[in-house]
């Protein structure tokens, strides 16, 4: 009870002491606003507490907000981690997956612009995906060669989960590729710290490499292991020249036959004289037989 009286007591002497502000303040704007409850103040001065349903509700709107609206803004960042790009051979083509950061990516369209004046209409990722300007900077910035002739560079299918996969690009060169002159220079012209390293799927030397903007273009060989290229041309020519040997070789015997049939036919006596083979009857009448007498006449009678 007691307390219950002196709160009341404070509550009067409160409510006094506004009164009597009250009517020493000048007039203004304000004046005849009834006065606020010890209770609202109370309230108003007490620290705010969010609710973890609050918490989670305003969370779950930021990140919904953040993958279907505008693409972030990022700055480059070169000194992380390299971009990555992995080499594959079959035949005269060469395929080159080229993959980096995500905000590098996101970076690599700022520049290019492919956000421009899009408020809406997909994701940043999809804005990537079918942009023509991203295309055309990746077969700029990432060139094949054999030789001194260029290999011809295309972008396969539709850059779908590049951010997983990369982006394949793939050049038809004139030639089985044994042997390559490769460059990347991707991002190095947004900044030059940038680099990218070169994994080959294969076997070859090197087996991987870093590109930088000083040094953009390295010289791949692909050795002859696991099916590759070097050794499909090995043995197919390898298999080539033992063909052709097999082949000499049996020409030379069937020679040496026929040669052997042609004279065999024909031996030469001990008096001299040739003798017919008894595998080759002879020719003409058959000749006649001499005997001769003990008185040195002789008659001729048929064999």
């Amino acid at each position: 009870m007691v307390g219950k009286m002196s709160g009341k007591s404070y509550r009067v002497r409160f409510q006094r002491h506004l009164d009597a502000r009250r009517s020493s303040a000048p007039a203004g704007p304000h004046e005849g606003t009834a006065p606020l409850s010890p209770r609202l103040l109370a309230r108003l001065r007490a620290p705010v507490r969010l609710r973890p349903r609050v918490l989670l509700a305003g969370a779950t709107a930021a990140v919904l907000t953040t993958l279907a609206g505008p693409a972030p803004s990022a700055g480059a960042h070169p000194f992380g981690p390299p971009s990555t790009a992995e080499v594959s051979v079959q035949g005269s083509r060469l395929v080159i997956a080229w993959n980096t950061d995500k905000l590098d990516w996101v970076t690599l369209g700022e520049s290019l612009g492919v956000f421009d004046g899009q408020k809406s209409g997909g994701s940043f990722e999809q804005r990537l995906q079918h942009s023509t300007a991203v295309r055309d900077y990746l077969l700029e910035h990432i060139t094949v060669g054999q030789g001194r002739r260029p290999c011809h560079g295309t972008v396969l299918g539709a850059m779908e989960e590049f951010l997983a996969r990369g982006a394949q690009v793939a050049f038809d060169c004139p030639a089985p590729v044994v042997e390559a002159d490769v460059t990347i220079g991707a991002l190095t012209d947004l900044h030059p710290a940038y680099r990218t390293m070169l994994t080959s799927e294969g076997p070859a030397e090197p087996q991987q490499t870093l590109f930088t903007s000083s040094q953009p273009t390295r010289h791949v060989q692909f050795t002859a292991s696991g099916g590759s290229v070097r050794r499909t041309v090995v043995v197919f020519s390898a298999g080539t020249v033992v063909a052709a040997l097999a082949i000499g070789l049996f020409v030379l015997r069937r020679s040496r036959r026929r040669k052997a049939a042609r004279f065999g036919s024909t031996r030469n006596s001990g008096n001299g004289i040739p003798a017919m083979s008894a595998a080759v009857p002879a020719q003409g009448p058959r000749p006649e037989a001499v005997t001769t007498a003990d008185t040195g006449t002789g008659s001729r009678s048929s064999a």
